[in-house]
């Protein structure tokens, strides 16, 4: 039985087990399990284990409560303790850590210097590492030192959740999967964990579903809808009818189908693949639904780094608009940005009525103040005009917590001090979307929800690349799913 050999081959003697876990198989509780029957055996030492994210070491920490011996950290935060006790000469660390600067440094460092290794591997002989699949090259490079250096190492990865979002290059990919399936052949021991426990308790049918499902868009096959399906699978087949690229808005056939579920009360995750659709889906629902910001940030970042060290108003104006256009809906050029720009351009200086005057009374804000200090102050100015003047009834903010977390940029003393301040809350906050939200596949990772819809399931959505994503999205599902599919614009991916 699988759950046997994985317990087995994590408590063997072999220096290096690699673990193929997918979701909701009891990758969790066999790490945690393993912690607590290894953890009085290692004497002076401790046993690490690495994760990705804070949130994923909040959910070691709490599978593993009360034990000694045990340190629990993301790989990043371990790159950084090496990085900062061992300096890259002539590099002044800042408020904001380059992870990729670090580990660069930390990987070569363990190289050219092998006895930081040895002195990691003696205090942590044995390290669990966590979604091995999203290790970097570097941060990869880091966890062979230590093996090298005499650290037993057990690891827990599935390909198919290695997900990438923008920017992202098919070079890379066959990279990272070149240096995975790599790692594998290199394993003493290498074990699948395939019991879905996910989905015990009434889900069965659906978990054996995903899970085959799973090995079919592994091997470059289709998502199968046809036939018999399992209890707790939905197909919708209903079209995208928005006019706008990346828009959504469901025909009236797909929109009754699903009313008892849009209009419910019951916890229900709502997944798409792009930032517009999940911004466009939250528009066509009357905006009941909140849409799950996770913990990273996207549009953040970009302020602040265009503000530091800028003091012209209009540079200042652009990158505030930006802002504003990435996190909320309606804030758009001719309606607002375009008189806002000609308001700080011309200094404020001919008089205004009506809307104009309002628009005029946030540009004095970055004008008075051009800077992030002013930007804190133009955006609580809009914010104020959004709830209370007509004129602004259109204009919605999507993502409220990273709107808000740029007005506390505002306080800080430089942008990049204020953003790294929020990114170090933001990474020590547990936080769990609420019981009936919105979520791009990619920020949805790593959670799970009784009740899941998937939409538009076409090929705009899904195309042949996306097969991983798609498997991450069905995968969040651990009672019922909803596949809305489409018949005009099938996807290239699932078969109906």
């Amino acid at each position: 039985m699988a759950d046997a050999a994985v317990a087995a081959a994590l408590r063997s003697t072999a220096k290096l087990v690699v673990i193929e876990a997918p979701g909701g198989c009891g990758k969790t509780y066999q790490g945690a399990s393993f912690a607590a029957d290894v953890c009085p055996t290692l004497g002076s030492g401790r046993l690490l284990i690495l994760t990705h994210t804070h949130a994923a070491c909040d959910v070691f920490r709490d599978r593993t409560r009360g034990l000694t011996g045990l340190e629990i950290r993301t790989i990043d935060s371990l790159i950084g303790q090496i990085a900062e006790a061992y300096p890259e000469p002539g590099v002044i660390l800042g408020v904001m850590p380059d992870y990729d600067r670090n580990g660069r440094w930390a990987a070569g460092l363990l190289r050219r210097r092998p006895f930081i290794a040895d002195m990691l591997a003696r205090r942590y002989p044995m390290v669990i590492c966590d979604e091995h699949q999203d290790a970097s090259p570097e941060q990869h490079a880091v966890v062979e030192a230590l093996h090298g250096a005499g650290a037993k190492v057990r690891a827990f990865f599935d390909p198919m959740q290695r997900i990438y979002g923008v920017g992202a290059t098919t070079a890379k990919g066959q990279a990272d999967d070149e240096r995975l399936a790599a790692f594998r052949a290199a394993a003493d021991v290498s074990e699948p964990l395939n019991v879905p426990h996910r989905w015990s308790g009434g889900g069965e049918d659906l978990g054996a579903w995903i899970l085959e499902n799973r090995a079919r868009l592994a091997a470059d096959g289709k998502l199968r809808l046809t036939g018999a399906l399992p209890r707790g699978l939905s197909v919708v087949i209903a079209d995208n009818t928005a006019q706008r690229n990346l828009g959504f808005q469901l025909d009236d056939r797909g929109r009754r189908a699903l009313n008892a579920d849009l209009k419910g009360v019951q916890p229900l995750l709502i997944l798409s693949h792009h930032n517009e659709t999940v911004q466009a889906i939250r528009a066509a629902l009357g905006r009941s639904m909140p849409i799950w910001e996770g913990h990273t940030r996207s549009a953040l970042p970009a302020l602040a780094e265009r503000l530091a060290n800028c003091t012209d108003a209009m540079a200042v104006a652009e990158a505030a608009i930006a802002f504003v256009q990435e996190t909320c809906t309606g804030f758009s050029d001719s309606q607002f940005a375009t008189r806002l720009r000609s308001e700080v351009a011309g200094g404020c200086a001919k008089p205004a009525r009506g809307k104009p005057a309002l628009i005029q009374a946030l540009a004095r804000r970055i004008i008075d103040q051009p800077d992030h200090t002013g930007v804190g102050t133009f955006l609580q100015a809009l914010h104020g005009a959004i709830k209370g003047q007509a004129d602004f009834t259109g204009v919605h903010i999507d993502y409220p917590r990273e709107y808000w977390e740029a007005v506390r940029l505002g306080a800080a003393t430089d942008p990049r001090s204020g953003l790294a301040e929020q990114a170090r809350h933001n990474t020590h906050t547990r936080r769990l979307p609420p019981p009936r939200a919105i979520s791009t596949i990619h920020k949805a990772k790593g959670l799970e929800a009784p009740n899941v819809i998937i939409m538009p399931c076409d090929s705009t959505t899904f195309r042949e690349k996306d097969r991983r994503l798609l498997y991450v999205a069905i995968s969040r599902a651990s009672r019922r799913l909803t596949l809305v599919v489409s018949h005009s614009n099938p996807s290239p991916i699932i078969e109906i």
